[in-house]
């Protein structure tokens, strides 16, 4: 394990870049170097197929939203964290219909929600929702 955190050591929501890349994805630089690919951003999963069609059914911006969540889980491994203005970035969406979002993502039972005054919010992801 400890071999496998110093060769991909882990990363937080203030490591990633949202500036688009300049550089193709494929890198070479001789004929003896393998090919190798510039870092993405990917979902980790599994994402439960019936969580996320419940949040895309709520409407507007929330399945964008409840993609970024999962994005945050992956990136987190954990299942509860404070989502900041990168979600923001992330899925193009302001501030305020987030807030939304996470309030209609509340209601249905998806996740738990917790704005102390002046914070970010701290959300946790109920991968089995009622």
């Amino acid at each position: 394990m400890n071999a496998l955190l110093k060769k991909y050591p882990p990363i937080s929501t203030t490591d990633i870049d949202m500036e688009p890349v300049d550089h193709p994805p494929l890198v070479k630089h001789s004929p003896n170097t393998p090919l190798r690919r510039s870092p993405r951003l990917f979902l980790k999963g599994p994402i439960p197929f019936d969580w996320l069609k419940k949040a895309n059914a709520l409407g507007g911006s929330t399945g964008i939203i409840a993609t970024g969540l999962w994005f945050y889980v992956g990136l987190n491994n954990s299942k509860s964290f404070k989502v900041d203005s990168k979600l923001d970035q992330l899925t193009g969406v302001a501030r305020q219909t987030r807030q939304h979002a996470l309030r209609k993502l509340q209601q249905a039972g998806l996740v738990e929600l917790s704005q102390p005054h002046g914070a970010y919010p701290l959300v946790t992801v109920i991968t089995n929702p009622t």
